[in-house]
């Protein structure tokens, strides 16, 4: 695990791999989800789940299996484009008596059905609220938030893993960093975090001004995801 608050990696997804001659034309064609955060749906509760696919077109449903006690309620063509990715949002409900355990997500595009992939229902998560932003100026390479956090199986360490996304009026940066818990009483928290600015004034484009939109969320010590926060980020001069 990476120490130090201000360590960050960027997550790169892989483009699809070269096809060989052997491959059929069917699998040629299918299209694969390339990122998708968070992982886990909460018992009890709606999530919106990420999703990247390369691909500009609308996604027309979603599948998840099994089914019982899941429902996907609404999908939303996201404006953030990665590259030859495109993320879109999908709300995900789940009842209170749905069973804990793995289930698979199929994205059903025009060009036909995606690989699955695997998300899980855990029988517990942290809960996070109260993301506040205490730093944000565009001449800086990093911005510093903070948000409450509840875990009651208090497992979420000294030092976090804290997942976000960050987009202003181009390309998302999504990534991973290393946050910093204070004020820690029986699984209850505050969790700082450093994020990378999107534009960092060394990186020899437009700085990042004005207002741009951040999401975050925690990991437990098992990998377990909170929900996720949003909030409007203003860069000031």
């Amino acid at each position: 695990m990476c120490s130090g608050t201000r360590a960050f990696i960027v997550i790169a997804f892989t483009s699809l791999a070269c096809l060989g001659p052997g491959v059929l034309l069917s699998e040629a064609q299918q299209i694969r989800i390339e990122g998708f955060f968070p992982r886990q749906l909460p018992l009890g509760q709606a999530t919106v789940i990420n999703v990247a696919v390369p691909s500009r077109d609308a996604i027309k449903g979603a599948e998840i299996s099994p089914s019982p006690g899941v429902k996907v309620s609404g999908i939303k063509l996201g404006q953030n484009i990665q590259g030859a990715l495109t993320w879109s949002e999908l709300t995900i409900d789940v009842a209170n008596d749905a069973a804990p355990g793995d289930r698979t997500l199929v994205l059903l595009m025009p060009m036909g059905r995606t690989a699955p992939v695997t998300i899980m229902i855990p029988s517990h998560v942290p809960r996070i609220s109260e993301l506040r932003i205490l730093s944000a100026q565009s001449n800086q390479p990093t911005l510093e938030a903070q948000f409450a956090a509840v875990d009651r199986s208090a497992d979420l360490g000294d030092s976090p893993y804290v997942w976000f996304m960050i987009g202003c009026d181009g390309e998302p940066l999504v990534g991973v960093i290393n946050g910093k818990v204070s004020a820690r009483d029986k699984g209850n928290g505050v969790v700082h975090a450093i994020v990378p600015n999107p534009r960092p004034p060394t990186g020899g484009g437009t700085p990042a001004t004005g207002k741009c939109d951040l999401q975050v969320r925690v990991s437990d010590s098992g990998g377990i995801d909170s929900n996720t926060l949003k909030t409007t980020v203003d860069f000031k001069n």
